[in-house]
């Protein structure tokens, strides 16, 4: 075979696989932007759990670890154990304890999960008494860049990236609260409260030597969220654009390693980001490779955007104009977690009572293992109403 014909055959093997990869994307992007939001996340729920992970044990036999009041139609029993509830923050410190932590993220949230790069601190949020299982938080790196953080700060980025000032600051990337306490007893907001504990500011000292300022999260649909309420978290708008739909993860990764075997490389070297930025700005190379319209592909969606600055001048720390000696901590978290838990307790019965009242209690645990022998049509039946609940 001559040189030209091995040339021209080799040609069309690498046309024909590109048509095919374009293909595939295109078709998991275009059935993802047909879906709702609630819809679109639930079917990434899906894809993780009946296809990416697969687990060594037996998980279901960590639900018994969740807490569940003992007869949740007894008010005045369930009243009794809420108001006994210790709720403190147990940091996972060992990989033994990070990876058990990431079963139950998965189990637990209706949200699909991927670790963050960069700094992470891991931890459940338990009961003292029981020792049962609250909800999970996990605090990362924060955004580079994100408009309403910065202009609330009043941040350059000279203060962020030459002087350093976005290590002290973080975002809550898992702030999951279980299920009956979540839903019955405004469980999200007792996980949102205890990401400004104490014990997330010596963690993020001991382990990074920065002391942690300011917490920011973002929502998963618009400006109403578990958030809303709380005295702890100030709402600083929605973030800017539109967030692109990424392929799901079988898809992006065969896609990847194709095109890493005929040398074009996606990678995006910045480790601050956060891994949705990092895959966003790796869906941009990709698309473009493949000839996608990229902006065709958004989401439809924009997150609501929250911070908590633990320190009364933490805007002048963080903008460079005291050094670290003068910043004076918030009256509110002067004393540990207790303020913040009795805050939780006095509004968590009221919407307890009120759901009585209404005859709108949920009791049920929500726990996601049945998803890995289900079908999309199937899971989307079982769970689509558990969305954002």
């Amino acid at each position: 075979m001559s040189t030209m014909k091995k040339i021209r055959l080799n040609w069309n093997r690498v046309f024909n696989k590109r048509n095919y990869f374009t293909e595939i994307v295109k078709d998991d992007l275009n059935f993802q932007k047909s879906l709702s939001v609630e819809e679109q996340t639930l079917y990434r729920k899906w894809v993780e759990l009946s296809k990416d992970v697969k687990f060594s044990f037996n998980v279901d036999t960590l639900k018994d670890n969740i807490w569940s009041p003992t007869d949740i139609s007894n008010m005045e029993l369930t009243i009794s154990e809420v108001k006994n509830l210790e709720p403190y923050v147990d940091i996972c410190r060992t990989s033994e304890e990070s990876t058990l932590w990431n079963v139950y993220r998965r189990m637990l949230s209706s949200a699909s999960y991927s670790p963050n790069p960069g700094r992470l601190i891991r931890s459940y949020v338990r009961d003292r008494v029981s020792g049962k299982i609250l909800g999970l938080i996990s605090l990362g790196s924060d955004v580079s860049s994100l408009r309403v953080r910065d202009e609330f700060i009043g941040w350059s980025k000279d203060n962020r990236f030459v002087d350093k000032k976005i290590n002290h600051s973080c975002i809550g990337t898992t702030i999951i609260p279980t299920q009956p306490l979540g839903y019955n007893f405004l469980g999200g907001k007792l996980i949102s409260v205890l990401t400004t504990s104490e014990e997330f500011r010596k963690e993020w000292y001991e382990r990074y030597g920065d002391i942690l300022v300011m917490v920011n999260t973002t929502s998963l649909y618009g400006i109403q969220s578990q958030y809303n309420g709380i005295p702890h978290f100030k709402t600083l708008g929605v973030s800017s654009g539109k967030i692109k739909l990424t392929p799901t993860k079988d898809v992006f990764k065969r896609t990847k390693k194709w095109m890493d075997k005929i040398g074009v490389s996606i990678e995006v070297k910045d480790d601050t980001k956060m891994i949705s930025a990092r895959k966003q700005n790796q869906l941009g190379k990709m698309c473009k490779e493949l000839g996608i319209k990229v902006g065709k592909y958004n989401s439809g969606y924009e997150r609501g955007v929250y911070s908590s600055m633990m320190y009364t001048n933490g805007k002048e720390f963080l903008c460079g104009k005291i050094n670290e000696s003068e910043l004076v901590l918030n009256e509110r978290y002067v004393n540990g977690d207790e303020k913040s838990i009795n805050w939780w307790k006095e509004k968590c019965i009221k919407r307890y009572q009120k759901l009585m009242e209404e005859n709108r209690i949920k009791d049920e645990t929500l726990w996601y293992s049945p998803i890995t022998k289900m079908n999309w049509n199937e899971c989307k039946q079982t769970y689509l109403s558990d969305i954002g609940r």
